[in-house]
């Protein structure tokens, strides 16, 4: 890192994308506990034809929607989790709406000064409570309402062992996002290009740490699941919900919009980590890595930019 980013060609970048896909990645995903979600009672079987027309209609409306609304289609996604919640307003809970409202509220706090500017600090602040309390309660809501939640799949350990197990979860998701940060870093083509101007800026990664694992995981990925369900057995569906979704978050944040060499490296080595600990392990730990792999990222390019000296 200290001495300077790679070239893409170099035996530098190479190795760190090697080790990162071979050994991190690959490890973490080989070795997380999944759930068996097809039951042996379970007379669906997975209908090819429809699984992929369905697969390829959904992949369309999603890169296509981004293609052409940009980052504004993030204010549609709150007023499609309300739907979501209403129509499984059986299966919310109330505490999951206050634990989400709470996670909302320190979203939208980091949100004021997270570096946006094609929208006002205060409306994005605002944008980001919505997303975060919207996202997880229907998320939520379609998880229970599927039998996913009961099997494992987006648990939060807030409900399961209280605020300590939650911390405890956000400490051990910023321990293991360490090598992905760290090579990203290395792999910087400008690590003194960051919007970060102060010391205490990292901090406001806790805006995307929360509010995308709410509506970039935990709301996008169980609705896709339901829609590919009707076609195909559930470990499928479920499985290629959770992928598909994470390369459409990757291609969110590719420099153009027909880069897919950057949108299947993100999507691999950043996206899938942090999905698969999403749903297979638990919700803190996902918002612990996603928290730290961009609080590493900006504070170290700040630090390698301009020194120690705080402003």
């Amino acid at each position: 890192m200290f001495q300077g980013p790679p070239g893409s060609n170099s035996p530098l970048a190479i190795m760190v994308v090697v080790t990162l896909t071979l050994y991190t990645t690959a490890s973490l995903l080989w070795h997380l506990p999944k759930p068996t979600l097809d039951a042996p009672s379970d007379p669906t079987s997975t209908r090819k034809g429809w699984f992929a027309i369905s697969l390829i209609l959904i992949a369309a409306l999603l890169f296509s929607t981004y293609l052409f609304a940009g980052y504004y289609v993030l204010f549609a996604l709150p007023v499609l989790g309300m739907g979501v919640i209403l129509v499984f307003r059986r299966h919310v809970v109330r505490r999951e709406l206050i634990y989400a409202l709470g996670l909302g509220l320190i979203a939208g706090i980091a949100g004021f000064a997270a570096g946006i500017n094609f929208v006002p600090p205060g409306i994005w602040a605002i944008l980001q409570g919505l997303l975060t309390l919207t996202g997880f309660s229907a998320g939520w809501s379609m998880l229970r309402s599927s039998g996913l939640l009961q099997a494992g799949v987006g648990r939060s350990r807030f409900f399961a062992g209280g605020t300590i197990s939650a911390l405890s979860g956000f400490a051990q998701g910023i321990a293991l996002c360490i090598p992905w940060a760290l090579g990203a870093v290395a792999l910087k083509s400008n690590p003194g290009e960051t919007w970060v101007r102060a010391w205490w800026e990292p901090v406001t990664a806790l805006q995307p740490g929360i509010a995308e694992e709410a509506w970039g995981r935990m709301l996008l990925v169980p609705l896709v699941f339901l829609i590919l369900r009707r076609v195909a057995r559930p470990q499928a569906a479920f499985t290629v919900a959770l992928v598909l979704v994470g390369y459409w978050f990757a291609y969110l944040h590719t420099p153009s919009a027909f880069d897919l060499f950057t949108t299947l490296l993100v999507g691999t080595l950043m996206v899938l980590p942090v999905s698969y600990l999403c749903f297979y392990r638990d919700v803190e730990t996902a918002i612990g890595f996603h928290f730290g792999y961009d609080f590493i990222v900006s504070a170290t390019s700040f630090v390698l930019a301009r020194g120690l000296g705080f402003s």
